[in-house]
């Protein structure tokens, strides 16, 4: 029986096997890697809002700006290579171009109480079951 060989992975599809991998594809939905630090102690994956995710309430507005980025959100993602993952998570802030009141969207990215992506914390809950029995 002969085997055939498939084809070689493009970059681009292996960055994005890797990005789901690391980061939750529900934050990939409305984020883009913009940056991956190694630190001794542990990882840093920068995120930032797409620049087509404009807030609901602005929506259909013609003077719109980018104004920056609100202070970024952090959460672990899991441990990987024996090092903690975190992600560090940007929303953009957006004005209207004559005014300083600033928008921004509203994500949910941790458990309440919790600087864990809901998968991490769904995880360790269910390790702690196992391991409790």
């Amino acid at each position: 029986m002969q085997r055939t060989l498939k084809g070689k992975k493009t970059e681009g599809e292996l960055y994005s096997i890797v990005s789901k991998m690391l980061v939750p594809e529900n934050i990939l939905r409305d984020f883009e890697i913009s940056d991956v630090k190694e630190y001794k102690e542990n990882w840093e994956i920068e995120l930032k809002e797409k620049t087509d995710r404009i807030p609901q309430t602005m929506e259909g507005d013609n003077d719109i700006v980018l104004d920056g980025y609100c202070n970024p959100v952090q959460a672990m993602s899991h441990g990987f290579s024996t090092k903690p993952v975190y992600l560090k998570i940007f929303r953009r802030r957006w004005k209207h171009s004559k005014t300083q009141k600033h928008y921004s969207n509203e994500y949910d990215f941790t458990l309440k109480g919790m600087k864990l992506v809901p998968e991490m914390g769904i995880f360790l809950k269910e390790e702690d079951r196992r391991l409790s029995r």
